[in-house]
């Protein structure tokens, strides 16, 4: 415990030495947030069917969707980026030298990219309702943590696992660029799943962000019960087994291959 908070501290002390950069990017975010308010009121003279079963405001639904997507994009960056930093700086192999493992070294280094992506989950949420009327009235608080807990879990394997190939591959940012793009196109981001062609809305089932963003929705916007929600957990909990032991894996036999490759100190 004191090592998670030794990282923890260090981390956060970082970061809120760069006050300038730390608080634009919170103003920066929250400006985006009222672009899609806007936009919201452009497109809502109208109620789609499609909006119905998560309350039918579609800004509530983009509200959600921006939050949690923002704190998925924490899962599947940090760690890549910290391996990436490791190449360039020299410094990744005088840490595979410690007596912690890297992999745990990783998820320690990211506790405060993830507090803080948590912050803004709030942040974000809590401004939507004040400056932008979104209703929260209804909320079931106690599912909505499980589902960001399960969603965090879900996405720090794939995090780990895009580790992997960045430690291999070394440069990889436009493969990531495209395959977010594809996440945020077919998971529900910024429009419901139920509008795409039949092909990519079966598509979009094998994409942990959906299954998320909709027991998200119906969490915080309809107030549905836990009950009403377990087959989403229940999913959410494979998705998280699965990719956390796939991540893990690949990630230990990553570091294996570039220790025997001698690759650990080229980028």
């Amino acid at each position: 415990m004191r090592r998670i908070w030794a990282f923890f501290v260090r981390d956060a002390t970082i970061a809120m030495s760069y006050r300038a950069s730390f608080v634009a990017q919170l103003l920066g975010n929250l400006l985006i947030l009222g672009v899609f308010f806007f936009i919201g009121r452009t497109v809502s003279s109208e109620t789609s069917a499609a909006l119905a079963p998560y309350g039918g405001n579609f800004f509530a639904f983009l509200l959600v969707g921006l939050s949690l997507g923002d704190c998925v994009g924490v899962s599947l960056t940090t760690f890549g980026q910290q391996i990436r930093e490791g190449q360039v700086t020299g410094t990744l192999e005088v840490t595979l030298m410690s007596s912690m493992r890297l992999s745990t070294m990783l998820v320690y280094s990211s506790l405060w990219n993830y507090f803080f992506a948590f912050v803004r989950f709030v942040l974000y949420l809590g401004l939507g309702s004040v400056l932008y009327g979104v209703s929260f009235g209804n909320a079931n608080v106690p599912a909505a943590l499980v589902l960001f807990v399960l969603t965090v879990l879900c996405f720090l394997g794939l995090g780990v696992l895009w580790a992997s190939v960045v430690l291999v591959i070394k440069r990889g940012e436009a493969l990531m660029t495209t395959i977010g793009y594809g996440v945020i196109l077919m998971s529900g981001v910024l429009f419901p799943t139920t509008v795409l062609p039949g092909w990519l809305s079966a598509m979009s089932s094998l994409i942990p962000l959906t299954h998320s963003l909709e027991g998200m929705r119906l969490a915080l916007l309809t107030g549905a019960r836990m009950g009403d929600l377990l087959p989403i957990f229940g999913k959410l909990t494979i998705f998280a087994l699965v990719f956390l032991t796939i991540g893990f894996s690949a990630f230990d036999r990553a570091v294996r291959s570039a220790k025997q490759a001698g690759s650990l100190t080229q980028f």
